[in-house]
């Protein structure tokens, strides 16, 4: 039985669950030519789609039995979640036709594989879920498509983040992942975090409208990391002969906010732009304080200021991109921020 594993994380948040790359315990012919892993964020939930290439050099038909791992919800989530399966929709796709899969669980990562009826798991008894599946590599390449979809992850630095196991890749034969694309499409103006452990080979590109910060940051464990700014589009990392060490994680610090914690939270705590990450103000602000916050959710659409201290106080922050062409009538506010700017207005009024 040929099962990856996963890392579990502190308790001080809700940790739901992670994906992986599927591989065998140490395969020493078949090797992982390519794969491009698409990430899709929509209301808090990663939709992974990911096509592997493989080869099998041996001129026979080779069997594995492949277990894809994933834990259990832990953290400051209820006993009742802490049982329930958190990868949906998993789908295993060779030569057109859907693969059957078995889906066990089992208390440790080496652990008997059971009927997940026969465990009652908590936040202080956690396990594993697994999918069970057969994978037959013919002479030559081999394709496999591979998707499921998985909620975030929070805690109480970071809005929300997302894991994949990447290391599994190194099982392969040869150690590498010959040629490895990954596409994270986080949705339409989003200021975001990836950890960067692709070398300095790899090149980090938007497809569409966008930026990638190039200074690192050591602020996560799975660091150095850059931030990205999409107004619109996607983010592209390609790498060839990569031997992954690490993994991939990837998330928000601050909906609202856009900051690069701790980086940017002096500067930020120059207008008490932190204080609008969730859009509540928790603290009293002066009239100078109550204009900035009220302007930041128009710097986040990209708004170009008159106003030179508006100007340059957003330029400041990475993440600020003005758009000459923006007209103030053409920002469709949600109605939370809408909210959000008459209630400033009130308070700056008053």
């Amino acid at each position: 039985m040929l099962i990856l594993t996963f890392s579990v994380f502190g308790n001080d948040g809700a940790y739901l669950t992670r994906g992986s790359v599927i591989y065998p315990t140490q395969e020493t012919k078949i090797s992982l030519e390519k794969e491009i892993l698409s990430f899709k964020i929509k209301d808090r939930v990663a939709y992974v789609n990911i096509q592997f290439e493989f080869n099998n050099p041996e001129n026979t038909d080779r069997k594995l039995l492949i277990g894809f791992q994933a834990p259990t919800a832990a953290g400051d989530v209820s006993d009742s979640l802490s049982n329930l399966n958190q990868i949906n929709n998993f789908t295993i796709i060779q030569n057109g036709k859907i693969l059957p899969y078995q889906l066990k669980a089992a208390e440790c990562e080496d652990c008997e594989l059971k009927d997940p009826k026969d465990f009652h798991f908590s936040q202080s008894e956690t396990g594993i879920f697994v999918f069970l599946f057969e994978i037959t590599f013919k002479p030559g390449l081999n394709q496999i498509n591979h998707s499921y979809n998985f909620p975030a992850s929070s805690n109480v630095s970071f809005d929300r983040f997302y894991n994949y196991i990447l290391t599994t890749g190194s099982k392969w034969a040869g150690g590498k992942i010959k040629d490895l694309t990954v596409n994270i499409d986080m949705g339409q103006n989003q200021y975001f975090y990836v950890n960067d452990i692709f070398g300095q080979t790899a090149d980090w590109s938007i497809i569409g409208s966008g930026k990638v910060i190039n200074k690192k940051f050591n602020y996560i464990d799975n660091g150095p990391y850059r931030m990205v700014r999409v107004l619109s589009g996607q983010l592209q990392i390609k790498v060839t002969d990569f031997q992954p060490t690490k993994n991939i994680e990837f998330g928000v610090i601050s909906k609202y906010a856009f900051y690069s914690s701790p980086v940017d939270y002096g500067k930020a705590m120059m207008g008490e732009i932190i204080s609008i990450r969730n859009l509540t103000l928790e603290t009293n602000h002066s009239k100078s304080q109550l204009r900035l916050l009220r302007n930041t959710i128009y710097a986040r659409y990209g708004y170009d200021f008159d106003s030179p201290d508006l100007k340059e106080y957003f330029s400041q922050f990475a993440w600020y991109m003005p758009d000459p062409n923006l007209k103030m009538e053409d920002i469709k506010l949600t109605e939370k921020e809408k909210a959000f700017v008459e209630k400033i207005l009130m308070k700056e009024k008053n």
